[in-house]
């Protein structure tokens, strides 16, 4: 009898030069990202909902910068958007199944371990870009709409979707390589946020191992991921203005 695997069909093997531009591109992808991320959060993190200002237009290409990474690898590897976690849903029940798991595990921790972290580590560093938002609707609103294109959706796209298809395949698609992944994109997700010190990259570190498991027990798709970031956001920008 045939072995079944939760690991779903790939398609053909990626060759050499694939391979050394998907190497190339995680490399671009630590720097340059890192990089401009830094100093969005280091120079300009005050104004930072601000159009007019310079940190606002850095962050954009930041984000701009991490779709074109996408789309290049998409055209070079030959993958579909279902390859990159857009596919459709097989069915209507586990989407939601894993919404709802992936909120109540969010849920837990912040009420179970995220207030021992910061009673250890302090507070938040750098988030006072945010508390702009108080009694200020029309930044409410456009903050969340930002937030749901480069947050909920491309931050799922690319710290999910992309980069763990990436380690994996760099590490040769073993039976412990996408596991490997998952903690590594998780790693690397948790290190977008040293700007908060090391309260937020503990507790970014934790919501990015979720979303990678959800991710993968989703069938590598990432719709529910995209719901459970993009409404744990907006309540988040909620509370804030109504502070």
């Amino acid at each position: 009898m045939k072995k079944v695997t939760s690991r779903p069909v790939e398609p053909e093997e990626l060759n050499i030069e694939q391979k050394t531009t998907l190497g190339l591109s995680l490399w671009l992808l630590l720097a340059v990202h890192f990089t401009l991320n830094y100093l969005t959060f280091t120079y300009y993190a005050e104004d930072l909902l601000s159009m007019k200002t310079m940190g606002y237009w850095i962050f954009i290409l930041n984000n701009i910068f991490l779709a074109s990474l996408v789309f290049f690898n998409k055209r070079v590897m030959n993958w579909s958007w279902s390859d990159l976690g857009l596919g459709k849903p097989v069915n209507w029940w586990q989407p939601l199944v894993i919404t709802l798991v992936t909120s109540g595990a969010l849920l837990l921790f912040s009420r179970l371990v995220r207030p021992d972290i910061i009673e250890t580590f302090g507070k938040h560093q750098n988030v006072g870009h945010v508390l702009a938002i108080k009694d200020n609707l029309s930044l409410l609103i456009t903050s969340t709409l930002t937030m749901w294109i480069t947050a909920a959706f491309l931050q799922e796209l690319v710290f999910r979707a992309f980069l763990i298809r990436a380690l994996d395949s760099l590490l040769g698609k073993t039976g412990w390589s996408l596991w490997v992944a998952v903690l590594t994109s998780a790693i690397i997700f948790a290190g977008v946020y040293a700007h908060q010190g090391m309260t937020g990259i503990l507790i970014t570190g934790f919501v990015g191992l979720v979303f990678g498991i959800a991710y993968i027990l989703n069938g590598r798709r990432i719709w529910p991921l995209i719901l459970v970031h993009g409404l744990v956001d907006t309540l988040t920008f909620i509370s804030i203005y109504n502070m």
